[in-house]
């Protein structure tokens, strides 16, 4: 993954904020009909409430 600066930082799939860059960033890959799709999560909390929620 490359650096990324605080504005071109993509959004948490869970909370919406700002997931940039920090050790507390978390990405979840999955392929969907052939495609990489790319989930980001601004912490581990945001990740596990998503896991949690049946959303995963």
């Amino acid at each position: 993954m490359t650096d990324s600066t605080d504005e071109d930082a993509p959004a948490c799939h869970h909370c919406g904020e700002r997931a940039g860059p920090s050790s507390e960033q978390r990405v979840v890959t999955t392929v969907e009909d052939g495609t990489a799709v790319y989930k980001h999560f601004c912490s581990d909390g945001c990740l596990e409430t998503w896991e949690m929620s049946g959303s995963a």
